[in-house]
């Protein structure tokens, strides 16, 4: 009993440190080095966190710059990302049901080679989709057991690729109802 719950501390504290580093200290320190009031970067992490890519309407409301804007949310987005996977890992070494699950989960990838060989690269298209997301392709990576690099990779091209996009939205460059 002892060891769960220093098991549970050591992975939620490395959840809190990459949010921490990634989400909260680096673009705080980013902000400061640019000029950017504290209170906009903080609006931006919390709105990032709340609305994922649509936070880029956010931070060029308030009249940040567009790469400022994009950099600060991908930040967010690999600590979310780190944070998802340390608390993932936490349930498996707790759940004899969630070790389970992925025994299973890793006997029915082994009959589909491609998607084992090239999984990883379809998480580029998730934090793009409404429903799923940033948080939910951060843990199908994980259930999946993809390379964590790849799959940190993959969900931060798709992650930037959308938000560019919805930089350039919320600049005027693109119009999506016209």
């Amino acid at each position: 009993m002892f060891s769960a719950v220093l098991i549970w501390l050591r992975q939620a504290a490395r959840a809190l440190a990459a949010l921490f580093l990634f989400a909260t200290l680096l673009p705080l320190v980013l902000g400061l080095v640019l000029g950017i009031p504290t209170a906009q970067v903080l609006a931006l992490i919390s709105s990032t966190v709340v609305l994922q890519a649509n936070a880029a309407f956010v931070g060029v409301g308030m009249g940040m710059h567009p790469a400022a804007v994009l950099v600060i949310m991908t930040l967010v987005e690999v600590g979310s990302v780190l944070a998802i996977y340390f608390i993932c890992d936490a349930f498996a070494m707790q759940s004899a049901r969630v070790r389970n699950m992925l025994r299973r989960t890793e006997e029915k990838m082994q009959k589909v080679p491609l998607l084992e060989k090239y999984g990883a690269v379809t998480l580029i298209v998730l934090p793009a989709m409404p429903i799923v997301g940033l948080y939910s392709s951060a843990v199908i990576g994980w259930i999946l057991q993809w390379d964590r690099g790849l799959s940190l990779l993959f969900i931060t091209i798709g992650w930037v690729a959308v938000t560019v996009f919805l930089i350039l939205v919320a600049l005027g460059f693109v119009h999506v109802l016209t």
